[in-house]
């Protein structure tokens, strides 16, 4: 068996929300290209799948060449992480047509991937027209709003704020009393839309708790805006030896009545 040649390639990690691969680079082309492995086991589809089309599904096969599949692979070498990989690569063309045949299948990972990509092309396009980039995080980060899915984890309350929450609350600070002490004053402070938004994309469940952490679920401008309130909320925490007290100090603070969200609670 003749041995096989691997192009010369570099690759980085790509996110489309919270899906990894590798964004490969072929060295003497520098066309981009991506692994097959990734393309197939993304959507969960066997990874020979492509290997085996045009002899095990000769129909589908003609379908994606008539809509553009060209069918030209590459063995690429490269290296990720200190970790070299050998792959089989497809074009991002083919990649698209391959995600683009799945979803009307009714493959759900290929339809969001399919969404996430086409909503973020258009995004891309009016921030070309206006000169605004993204960075990699806030694209992700857009990815992951459109995908459904939670975003990348950033460490939102520094170590201090949680310190000190604890000693006002006396309870450890992974205590769940203290996750609703959060709600009640910081989370509270969100508008209607970007609460009933959160209400949709990360709902309470039946155990009274949502399924993932309440900041990986908002988006990159309700952050922001909710930043300089963070900040805010700890001096005034510093100065509060309970959480009542802290209580009477928001609402001096802000003008407005703070409601002790636990009356009529049995928390041990």
């Amino acid at each position: 068996m003749a041995k096989k040649n691997f192009a010369a390639a570099q690759a980085v990690e790509l996110y489309i929300g919270n899906y990894r691969f590798d964004a490969i680079r072929i060295i003497e082309t520098e066309e981009y290209r991506m692994s097959q492995n990734h393309i197939l086991e993304t959507i969960g589809i066997n990874k020979n799948w492509l290997s085996r089309l045009q002899f095990s599904l000769p129909r589908v096969n003609k379908t994606l060449i008539e809509q553009g599949l060209n069918h030209v692979t590459v063995h690429a070498e490269y290296t990720v992480k200190n970790t070299v990989t050998r792959a089989v690569t497809w074009s991002l063309k083919d990649v698209r047509i391959i995600w683009r045949y799945f979803d009307k299948q009714g493959n759900h990972q290929a339809a969001k991937l399919v969404d996430a990509l086409a909503e973020d092309s258009l995004i891309s396009r009016f921030n070309q027209v206006w000169g605004k980039q993204h960075t990699v995080e806030q694209r992700r980060i857009d990815d992951c709003r459109i995908l459904s899915t939670p975003c990348p984890w950033t460490k939102m309350f520094e170590t201090e704020f949680e310190e000190n929450l604890a000693r006002i609350s006396k309870l450890h600070k992974k205590h769940i009393k203290n996750g609703l002490y959060y709600w009640e004053f910081i989370y509270s402070w969100m508008t209607s839309e970007e609460k009933a938004k959160l209400d949709i994309v990360n709902p309470v469940l039946e155990n009274g708790r949502r399924k993932y952490k309440i900041h990986q679920m908002l988006s990159y401008e309700t952050k922001q805006r909710l930043s300089p309130h963070v900040t805010s909320v700890l001096i005034l925490m510093k100065s509060a030896n309970s959480v009542a007290e802290l209580r009477r100090l928001v609402q001096r603070q802000y003008g407005v009545d703070q409601p002790n969200l636990f009356d009529g609670w049995d928390v041990k």
